[in-house]
């Protein structure tokens, strides 16, 4: 009778760590930037060219927002030929408050790919321009596309009446304009959804008064 208790207990307590590591994994996958349910919501591609930049330097693509849209990720078409530090941004409508950076070491590569930001959570509010560029401590390949085109989804359009241009990757600064658009795509995070603590708890509860059953069951 006891061994039959004992198995009866182990099995609910594999099935206990089974359910909550279900949860802890989807928490993850739900935080992976290359997860396959994020949506891709932006694609401005594919880039025709590539624009060299130093140190110190890079480019940005605007974007107009016409619904209230909150992304978690970005990416833009770039390498780093000797490797280094790049920083994603964000910029306001009028290109000159930096809102949002993040920054990325990236190893030397001689051919562009289209490089994802880690997670990240920014709304971008209806009826204004964003400006999304990316700066870097080293030499840096970024995509362009020219002549601009015109493209617009989900609620986002790119401006097309060219780029802007950073400087100084330690304190950036907007320098001017361009007359082309920079290849840039925008995500927005749809993963499953993870159980609250509360349900957690009750989950844990539930598979207790399994056991609770199997012990009154055994113990007959």
């Amino acid at each position: 009778m006891k061994l039959l208790f004992k198995s009866s207990a182990l099995v609910v307590f594999v099935l206990l760590l089974a359910l909550t590591g279900v949860a802890v994994a989807g928490d993850q996958n739900q935080n992976d930037p290359w997860n396959p349910t994020d949506t891709l919501i932006f694609d401005l591609s594919p880039t025709n060219g590539i624009t060299m930049r130093g140190s110190d330097s890079g480019p940005g693509q605007g974007v107009i927002v016409g619904q209230t849209t909150t992304i978690d990720g970005m990416a833009m078409y770039l390498n780093m030929p000797n490797g280094g530090d790049l920083k994603y941004m964000i910029w306001d409508m009028n290109d000159n408050q930096l809102v949002f950076s993040q920054m990325l070491t990236l190893a030397a590569s001689q051919s562009p790919s289209w490089v994802m930001s880690d997670p990240f959570s920014f709304t971008l509010q209806a009826g204004q321009e964003y400006w999304f560029g990316v700066i870097a401590d080293n030499n840096i390949d970024v995509g362009y596309i020219f002549p601009p085109v015109s493209y617009g989804a989900n609620g986002l359009t790119a401006d097309s009446s060219g780029n802007t241009n950073y400087v100084n990757y330690n304190d950036p600064q907007p320098t001017g304009g361009g007359a082309a658009e920079i290849g840039l795509r925008l995500y927005e995070g749809s993963g499953g959804t993870v159980p609250e603590p509360s349900s957690l708890l009750l989950l844990g509860s539930g598979v207790l008064g399994v056991f609770g059953f199997a012990r009154r069951r055994w113990m007959r």
